[in-house]
């Protein structure tokens, strides 16, 4: 029971964190969102590592394992995550974080296409409802934005992150191989800080923030791969597997609820079943995965 409510609570973190990630997003840009964001996370998920006693862990990192977690952590959190961002910024956290977290879709066809896995009815039922919800989500999206905002963009944006999250995920499966999980965490996040960030917009801009931007981008990163990831690597290492991934699936139904509640977005009935669509196409494609 405690690792199902761990799980449920990691992907209303993740919804909670699109959102503020939005909130940011009408003042900064991604690349800043994404700098200062990181420190905090950083910061938390080596204090974790060191609380859990497993700081030695680090002194035995080959360097292979470093290239490969580098590699996987720059796809995912910062080329993925800048185009979450775009995404998120452009349409919406409602119609964005769907889109976004179907990359279970482009998971199950890595391992169908390049592992020579079967095609199951699982997969098969997940893939047409996945694909139905986005084209869903996706067909109103040029309706329910503003002038100011760019409906295409954001849908490729978000379907990016998709791709660069799947291929991230495939990664990090072969580095959990031999790696714990919470080492793991901890080594990623300071690649965060690697982006560049001299220029001279990026260094007016930074002047510029006010602290409710800066409370807001640190709490952003904070909750959603701080808190989000601890509690769902614990509810991972209590519960089984396939009870725990169709759950973390949900953050798509949690961000849509607080994006109507707090961040007061047009939501259509169409986007609503699409994002129901791919919650449960999302559930269906972990399930297969984890049922391999």
């Amino acid at each position: 029971m405690l690792g199902e409510l761990l799980t449920i609570t990691a992907a209303l973190c993740w919804a909670f964190g699109a959102s503020l990630y939005k909130k940011s997003l009408l003042n900064v840009r991604p690349v800043t969102l994404n700098l200062f964001r990181s420190f905090p996370a950083t910061f938390y998920a080596f204090l974790v590592l060191y609380l859990l006693g497993k700081w030695s862990l680090l002194y035995e990192l080959d360097m292979t394992s470093l290239v490969y977690i580098g590699f996987s952590s720059l796809l995912v959190l910062v080329v993925g995550d800048l185009l979450y961002f775009t995404g998120l910024k452009s349409v919406g956290v409602a119609k964005t974080v769907p889109v976004a977290y179907s990359y279970s879709i482009f998971v199950a066809l890595i391992s169908v296409i390049f592992l020579g896995e079967p095609i199951t009815a699982l997969i098969v039922l997940g893939t047409v409802a996945v694909v139905s919800g986005i084209w869903l989500v996706a067909s109103r999206a040029e309706n329910e934005v503003s002038k100011k905002e760019h409906p295409k963009l954001g849908i490729l944006a978000a379907l990016g992150t998709a791709l660069c999250w799947a291929c991230g995920v495939a990664v990090f499966k072969i580095i959990l191989a031999n790696t714990d999980p919470f080492l793991l965490a901890s080594v990623r996040m300071p690649f965060l800080l690697i982006l560049p960030f001299g220029t001279k917009s990026s260094t007016r801009q930074t002047r510029r923030l006010t602290r409710f931007d800066i409370i807001t981008m640190s709490l952003s990163g904070l909750v959603a791969i701080g808190f989000g990831d601890t509690f769902y690597l614990i509810g991972l290492q209590t519960t089984k597997a396939n009870v725990v991934a169709p759950l973390a699936s949900t953050t798509p139904l949690f961000a849509a609820i607080i994006a109507i509640l707090f961040l007061k977005e047009r939501i259509s009935k169409r986007v609503v079943v699409g994002t129901f669509l791919v919650t449960a196409g999302i559930m269906l494609l972990t399930l297969e995965q984890m049922l391999l």
